[in-house]
C-alpha cells in the first residue's frame, strides 16, 4: 500500500488495507508487476516503504535473512516486526477462508508463506534477487498465488451485496477479515507523524555530505563497471513497465549491488538517517507510544484468531 511514477524518498508503510487485498488485486491484474513502482506487497520501489512506520496493514513475510535497513532505523520501533506481519498475514488469510467458506466458496489465492522482494529503502541490496530477477519484484505466480474465480472475488471484495441469496459483509470477505484484526476505528493519527519521520527523515539523508559522498563513490564504482547512474535510487526506472528482466537489466542490478557492498554505502547511509531519526523521534516519542499499543492489540487479536482455527 500505488503509483510507478518516477519518485524519491516515498512513503514507507502506506495504508492501503490488508495485505492479502494487495495479493489478490496482484493475481487479478490489477497491482504492479513492474520494477520499481510497487509498495509493500511485495514490489521494488525505492526510499523509506519496505519498512515504513505506522500504518496497520501487514506485510509479506520475507524468506529468513538479515533484517534489512528500514528494519535496523529506529523508527522501526513503532511498526510491526517481521515476525508480527508474518502473523498478522496468516491469521487474516484464515479469516478470510472463514468467511468464504460461509458462501461454500474457496479461498486459495495465497501462499502460506510468500517471498516478495526484500527492503529497497536504498535501492536493491540483494544479490540473489539481482542475478535472478534485476529490478523486478517476485510475481504473483512466484508467490504461489492463483487468480480468484469471478464469483469469488465478488465476495472476496464486496463487489456484490449478496451472493446466492446470503448477504456478504461490508467491503466483502478481505473487509471483514481486516476488520477481525483492526476493528473500524481509523489509525491513529500517531501512524502519520510516524510515516512523515519516516519519509522527512530520508529525504533529509540524502543532503548530508556523508551520504553525498559515499553516493558519490557508488556512482564511480558503477561508471566503472561502464553504468552511468547518480544515485542508486535512478538505475530501476529504466526498467520499469518492461514484464521480464533483461540481460542487461541484470548486469545492471548485480553491478549494483556489488558497488553498494564495496563502497559500504547501506552502512554509511543507515547511520546517518538513523541520526536524524533520533532527533525527530525525541519530540514524538510519546506520541507515537500508542503505536505500539495498537499493534500488541492486533498481534493478540491475530492469535485469537489462529487459535480458533485449531493453530
Amino acid at each position: 500500500m500505488n503509483s510507478c511514477a518516477r519518485r524519491r524518498g516515498r512513503p514507507g508503510r502506506v495504508a492501503l488495507g490488508a495485505l492479502c487485498l494487495g495479493l489478490v488485486l496482484a493475481v487479478a491484474g490489477c497491482g504492479s508487476g513492474a520494477s520499481g513502482g510497487s509498495d509493500g506487497s511485495g514490489a521494488s520501489g525505492r526510499g523509506p516503504q519496505s519498512r515504513p512506520a505506522g500504518a496497520d496493514a501487514p506485510s509479506a513475510a520475507p524468506a529468513a535473512k538479515a533484517p534489512g535497513p528500514s528494519a535496523r532505523l529506529p523508527i522501526a520501533r513503532y511498526s510491526l516486526t517481521t515476525e508480527e506481519s508474518a502473523l498478522l498475514s496468516k491469521a487474516e488469510r484464515r479469516a478470510m477462508a472463514a468467511c468464504m467458506s460461509r458462501y461454500d466458496l474457496p479461498y486459495d489465492t495465497v501462499a502460506e508463506s510468500p517471498a516478495g522482494s526484500s527492503d529497497r529503502r536504498y535501492g536493491i541490496l540483494d544479490r540473489t534477487e539481482a542475478q535472478t530477477r534485476g529490478y523486478h519484484p517476485a510475481k504473483p505466480a512466484d508467490l504461489g498465488l492463483k487468480r480468484p474465480s469471478d464469483e469469488a472475488w465478488q465476495v472476496l471484495t464486496g463487489d456484490v451485496g449478496t451472493y446466492k441469496g446470503r448477504e456478504v459483509p461490508r467491503g466483502g470477505c478481505v473487509a471483514e477479515a481486516g476488520r477481525a484484526l483492526r476493528g473500524d476505528a481509523e489509525p491513529p493519527a500517531a501512524a502519520k507523524t510516524a510515516q512523515e519521520i519516516s519519509v522527512s527523515a530520508f529525504e533529509e539523508s540524502r543532503s548530508v555530505p556523508e551520504v553525498k559522498n559515499v553516493v558519490a563513490d557508488w556512482s564511480a564504482c558503477m561508471r566503472a563497471r561502464g553504468f552511468t547512474y547518480a544515485s542508486p535510487l535512478d538505475p530501476a526506472d529504466d526498467f520499469t513497465g518492461r514484464p521480464d528482466a533483461s540481460p542487461q537489466e541484470v548486469s545492471t542490478a548485480v553491478a549494483d549491488v556489488a558497488c553498494k557492498e564495496e563502497t559500504k554505502l547501506v552502512d554509511t547511509w543507515l547511520s546517518v538517517e538513523a541520526g536524524i531519526q533520533q532527533t525527530k523521534l525525541a519530540a514524538h516519542g510519546d506520541a507515537l507510544a500508542v503505536l505500539e499499543e495498537r499493534h500488541r492489540q492486533q498481534v493478540d487479536a491475530a492469535r485469537t484468531i489462529l487459535a480458533r482455527a485449531g493453530e
